[in-house]
């Protein structure tokens, strides 16, 4: 019984469940023992039974018997032997016995020469055997194989700065080189890493610095163009409504008589007339005069209507190409002129100013980049009141940005 007990190793006279030396041990059908007081509390309340550590079934009631042979094993092993009271299971993560068949165990030590590694229970033979003794043992080294020398069978454990690789101490090649032992340099290089880490943060701090800086300049720089722009088209566009492109004159009139021509000889679309100065800045009203708006409309190159307070359909030989408009403000009167033909459009009468107007312009709809061309304002030298006029429009405005705003 000595000799067939000196051939098992501890790991295989403990129970699977209680993780001791067995006590009482049975054996079930799938060939598994177990403590008998263990498996019975396992089963306990449970409507089948089951091995736990294959997992076959067996039918309730099953009855157990103490393996007698097995017992007395056990017991002499019990006798002879020392059992480790610090081996514990592994865990993920953990070097693992080698040796250990049925419960793993954690590696306690590992052996250079044997390349492998041993809990305290199977390390034994190497402290109390003399040729196991000689053997260069180390901490648990996981994946072993990767870190032993190919040429040498010996650990690599130190690192070579000149060719920036592992070696073990008997690699001779190195042997005038500059080596360190491999954790030096790990921890070296890790330090490193480290600093790298910091630096690498603190640049990155400071081009998102440099980023949010530059976001600034450049929101800064668009703005100071929108508003030079903005300033820009100030000068020739004194006023406007805020949604629709019309475009008022730079000065008012709340006197006299005034005057001016318009040339739209390619235009298909157009508003021409006058406005009350209350109209300046805002939402575009509904044009009639109700609302201070006196002005004539052409559509679709063929439809020239008057916005009076109803529409009013004009029927007219052909499309005016040069348009006049006449104000008489203390008449009350606003005329329209076909200057080529020398005849009257339409005229508003009985119109109430009470306040400055203004002349009033709108290049109408592109209509599909067909109505793209210029409307172009031009003096009229038979009228005393036109150089009044001209002081404050220029004598030729041309309303391209007012048809990119259109679109």
């Amino acid at each position: 019984m000595d000799s067939a007990s000196s051939f098992l190793s501890e790991d295989q006279f403990l129970c699977s469940v209680c993780l001791d030396v067995f006590n009482e041990p049975v054996s079930i059908p799938c060939g598994h023992n177990f403590c008998k007081t263990c498996i019975t509390k396992h089963w306990e309340g449970k409507n089948q039974c089951h091995c736990p550590l294959c997992n076959k079934k067996f039918n309730k009631g099953l009855k157990l018997c103490v393996n007698t042979g097995f017992r007395e094993v056990v017991q002499n092993f019990k006798k002879h032997c020392v059992i480790s009271t610090t081996n514990v299971p592994v865990k993920p993560g953990e070097v693992p016995c080698d040796f250990c068949l049925g419960i793993k165990f954690k590696a306690y030590k590992t052996c250079l020469v044997c390349l492998a590694s041993y809990c305290e229970t199977h390390l034994e033979p190497h402290q109390r055997v003399a040729a196991l003794n000689r053997h260069k043992l180390t901490d648990p080294v996981q994946n072993l194989e990767n870190k032993i020398c190919k040429k040498h069978n010996w650990i690599l454990e130190l690192f070579c700065r000149n060719d920036l690789t592992r070696v073990c101490v008997l690699c001779t090649e190195h042997s005038t080189h500059d080596t360190v032992p491999l954790k030096e340099e790990y921890e070296k290089k890790k330090a490193q890493l480290e600093q790298k880490k910091v630096e690498v943060q603190v640049m990155i701090q400071e081009r998102q610095k440099k980023v949010q800086e530059i976001k600034e300049v450049v929101d800064t720089k668009r703005n100071d163009k929108d508003e030079a722009l903005a300033n820009t088209v100030q000068v020739f566009i004194p006023h406007k409504f805020n949604r629709y492109a019309y475009v008022l004159g730079k000065k008012g009139f709340s006197e006299g008589r005034f005057y001016f021509e318009v040339e739209a000889t390619r235009k298909t679309g157009w508003d021409l007339g006058v406005v009350r100065e209350s109209t300046r800045g805002k939402k575009a009203p509904t044009p009639n005069p109700r609302n201070g708006v006196w002005i004539i409309r052409l559509r679709n190159n063929t439809k020239c209507t008057a916005l009076n307070n109803t529409i009013v359909n004009l029927s007219l030989r052909k499309k005016p190409e040069r348009i006049g408009v006449f104000v008489d403000y203390e008449k009350r009167l606003v005329s329209f002129y076909d200057v080529n033909t020398a005849s009257v459009i339409y005229s508003f009468t009985g119109c109430i100013f009470n306040e400055k107007i203004f002349p009033f312009f709108s290049p109408g709809p592109p209509e599909d980049g067909i109505n793209c061309a210029p409307l172009v304002l031009s003096p009229a030298k038979d009228s005393t009141t036109w150089e009044k006029f001209s002081e404050s429009v220029g004598l030729i405005i041309t309303l391209i940005a007012l048809v990119l705003m259109w679109m």
